[in-house]
């Protein structure tokens, strides 16, 4: 009996071990930016570290969904400037998101571009409506779960 205690004791030792190893995904990577330019738009600033790659939501989803790898290469780390219709507006998972519709997967349901805002957009975004065409400028941060394609530090253009 004691074996069989000690065993268990071990065990869940073990896998509590291997659960808080495994739970990296949440760290942030220190960016630098070299050069930051600010534009001025007629509602607010948006800061650029980089002159962004200009793409709709639909393309950039389809080629997430093509081959992650080689869109991970040419947008993953990336400014982004995304056009697309809102299709939900939410706070998750205590971010605040915006979410623009991308094109429909093979036999699947539509994948969406995710972009995450700072609490600090909170007044812009609440003026937003779902089914509205907006453009927005982030950093791309790949497929998550082939749910979606990230987007982070995201501004309303």
């Amino acid at each position: 009996m004691k074996n069989k205690l000690n065993l268990f004791l071990i065990s869940c030792s073990g896998l509590f071990l291997v659960l808080a190893c495994s739970n990296t995904s949440n760290i942030t990577k220190p960016t630098t930016n070299t050069a930051i330019a600010t534009t001025t738009n007629s509602t607010q600033d948006v800061a650029i570290s980089e002159k962004p790659i200009i793409i709709k939501a639909d393309a950039l989803t389809k080629e997430y969904d093509e081959n992650e790898i080689a869109a991970d290469e040419k947008y993953k780390s990336k400014t982004l400037e995304i056009s697309g219709k809102i299709s939900n507006i939410a706070e998750t998972l205590g971010k605040l998101t915006v979410q623009l519709e991308g094109h429909k997967q093979s036999g699947m349901n539509l994948l969406s571009v995710m972009c995450s805002f700072d609490e600090s957009e909170k007044a812009t975004i609440s003026k937003l409506k779902k089914g509205q065409q907006t453009t927005l400028i982030g950093t791309g941060d790949g497929k998550t779960m082939g749910f979606y394609v990230g987007l982070n530090q995201c501004k309303i253009k």
